[in-house]
């Protein structure tokens, strides 16, 4: 029988178990690039806007807007590391916020070639989310490790995905 005490023992627990992976991630946000503007992104003020939608629109619209979007995201994960100190239940929710955004990727393309990437970037970060719960659950130190190297092909998949948007323009 749970006992008001372990219910409230059990979410700190969890709570800290997630800043945890919270701190596992931001150790490794460095890792994931921060996206420099390319050459697919518009520059003339007559291009087209992009959609509401999101998900319509040329291939290279379609990639602009995931390049803005991952821009977004590096620069959260880079704000979760600073308010783990100060707020920690602040970067809890930042860094919940980043996984739904980045679950929500595959709403912003219908390009078939985009959403395969998109598809291999969301499964790697969730991996490494899942991985992070699990190291912390068990005691596995060793979780640092993995969620770095993790980390490092995740920044590989986005910088192959900006490299192959940048031939789109």
């Amino acid at each position: 029988m749970l006992t008001s005490r372990s219910r409230r023992l059990g979410v700190r627990t969890s709570s800290a178990a997630l800043l945890l992976a919270a701190g596992l991630l931001v150790s490794g946000c460095g890792l994931l690039p921060s996206p420099a503007p390319s050459a697919s992104t518009p520059s003339s003020p007559s291009a087209p806007a992009p959609t509401a939608s999101g998900s319509e629109g040329t291939q290279a619209e379609q990639c602009a807007r995931l390049i803005a979007q991952f821009t977004s995201i590096a620069t959260d994960l880079g704000r979760v590391g600073e308010l783990l100190g100060s707020d920690p239940f602040g970067a809890l929710a930042l860094l919940g916020d980043i996984s739904g955004r980045v679950g929500d990727l595959q709403t912003r393309v219908s390009d078939p070639e985009l959403l395969e990437r998109i598809g291999e970037i969301q499964a790697g970060w969730n991996a490494i989310m899942e991985d992070a719960r699990a190291a912390i659950t068990s005691g596995d130190a060793s979780g640092i490790e993995r969620a770095t190297a993790a980390m490092t092909q995740l920044g590989q998949q986005v910088a192959e995905l900006e490299q192959f948007c940048a031939g789109t323009a």
